[in-house]
């Protein structure tokens, strides 16, 4: 399987960050340089979260932009 079950399960860091982002870098693959050349023979969700939970893309966000409960 190409998502890493035990990283995604673990994940102890913001999930609701960890996904927007996620669904970001989906809109972005063309700029990607360890995604596959040929899109069409990729699913592309899973090949996101496998780049995203092994590190590959790197995300960022201001902490000022996060309201703490």
């Amino acid at each position: 399987m190409i998502i890493p079950l035990d990283k995604l399960l673990t994940y102890d860091k913001n999930r609701y960050i960890f996904t927007r982002s996620t669904m970001e870098a989906v809109e972005k693959i063309g700029n990607m340089k360890k995604f596959p050349h040929d899109e069409t023979e990729w699913k592309v969700v899973p090949h996101i979260l496998n780049l995203m939970l092994n590190d590959d893309v790197k995300f960022e966000y201001p902490k000022d932009d996060v309201e703490e409960e």
